[in-house]
């Protein structure tokens, strides 16, 4: 029989240690993590056109309802005849019997953005090997395009405020299959508020970008980032008023938050 050793039962053996876990660096993981956000976007944005092409795909490049009509007579109007015509142009066909004038009247940043578009397609679209469009057809198809962007651009300011890509992401496929916005930016809609949510999701971007501190200043001071989005959300902000009545809404919540955050020594 083998003899005992001293001291009572044999120690059990220590087990081996685990092998260290592979972590990636912060910045491989940041740059993981914005990719999926990217990722993600794409299928919203896909969702988001897709949803609102219902219209032109069962009834063509058609413009529908009474204001879209008017708003299309205009983007004709400002493409054949220039923009000091189109400032003073009046119309008779409109408010009849007084008639109306269009150029004092009118919000003109869709009218603007369509006829831009439109002559900048013969310019890119050969590029791409595609065609260029008619203006009838740029005009039916602002509001999807636009739809998609104000999707994306709720989405971005949901990342920037939660700081999470998750929650922007949730917020971009809400925003793009909504039926409030979906009704205000469905193909051939050619309406005002079908671009006006585009300018104001990303001037409520751009505005909450500039406020993001920077750790290596604590004095208050003015970063490049705050100067250069501060400047970027004026730009948005401007062409709200070019294409919504409703930018009353932006000045004020801005104003709000602002008030705020001076209250709370901001």
């Amino acid at each position: 029989a083998m003899a005992k050793p001293k001291g009572g039962s044999a120690a059990a053996p220590t087990p081996a240690a685990p092998p260290p876990t592979k972590r990636l660096p912060a910045g491989a993981k940041a740059t993981a993590g914005l990719c999926v956000f990217i990722a993600a976007m794409g299928v919203v944005a896909q969702q988001a056109y897709d949803i609102r092409m219902y219209a032109i795909r069962d009834y063509g490049y058609v413009i529908h309802e009474f204001d879209p009509w008017f708003n299309y007579r205009a983007t004709e109007y400002l493409a054949a005849n220039g923009w000091h015509a189109f400032f003073h142009w009046f119309d008779y066909k409109a408010w009849y019997p007084l008639g109306r004038p269009v150029g004092t009247t009118i919000y003109p940043g869709m009218q603007i953005t369509s006829v831009a578009i439109w002559r900048a397609m013969p310019h890119y679209m050969p590029l791409l090997g595609l065609q260029p469009m008619s203006l009838n057809d740029v005009c039916c198809m602002v509001p999807a395009w636009f739809g998609i962007t104000a999707s994306v651009s709720l989405g971005a300011l949901t990342a920037e405020c939660s700081g999470t890509w998750s929650a922007g992401v949730a917020a971009a496929a809400i925003m793009a299959v909504i039926p409030a916005h979906t009704m205000r930016s469905v193909a051939g809609g050619y309406d005002n508020e079908s671009i006006a949510l585009t300018a104001m999701c990303t001037t409520f971007y751009f505005w909450t970008r500039a406020l993001r501190p920077d750790p290596a200043v604590a004095d208050g001071r003015a970063t490049k980032a705050s100067v250069v989005f501060g400047v970027l959300c004026g730009a948005a902000y401007v062409y709200m008023v070019a294409a919504w009545g409703g930018y009353v809404f932006v000045v004020n919540m801005i104003g709000v938050h602002a008030a705020a955050l001076c209250a709370c020594g901001r």
